[in-house]
């Protein structure tokens, strides 16, 4: 049995409507029909919601869906890109707004923060050919 027919199948063996249950992890019933018809997959936090709401393991759900558990990998794997891209992002934009608001710093500290954006800037295209 796939998730989607899982989760239909547990949510009316509770009588829950698609309507509550969307409203529930604050998304439409749209979202709901289509995870539950195999047309998409709910991400890995709406996993955790639903299986809370269905009092079902996240083994019980996923057991046996690959294609769901692949899904899963990839979104997770995408997410730490994310938040590793952005994160190398923010301590570029700070060094350079040091470097921005006091120009009168000395000369080896002003090489020290060139030389962090640079390590930061290389690590950042690394990161990129990497996903790519």
């Amino acid at each position: 049995m796939e998730v989607g027919e899982r989760l239909k199948a547990r949510r009316m063996e509770l009588n829950l409507t698609q309507e509550s249950v969307a409203e529930a992890l604050g998304i439409t019933r749209q979202t709901i029909s289509n995870w539950e018809n195999g047309r998409s997959y709910p991400d890995i936090e709406r996993m955790v919601r639903l299986s809370d709401i269905y009092s079902l393991s996240l083994d019980e759900l996923l057991k046996g869906d690959q294609e769901m558990v692949k899904q899963l990998q990839e979104n997770t794997s995408i997410n730490h890109f994310l938040k590793r891209f952005i994160f190398m992002l923010l301590v570029n934009v700070g060094l350079m707004i040091v470097l921005l608001i006091n120009p009168t710093i000395g000369d080896y500290f002003i090489l020290l923060i060139l030389a962090l954006i640079s390590v930061n800037t290389l690590a950042l295209f690394y990161l990129i050919i990497k996903k790519i």
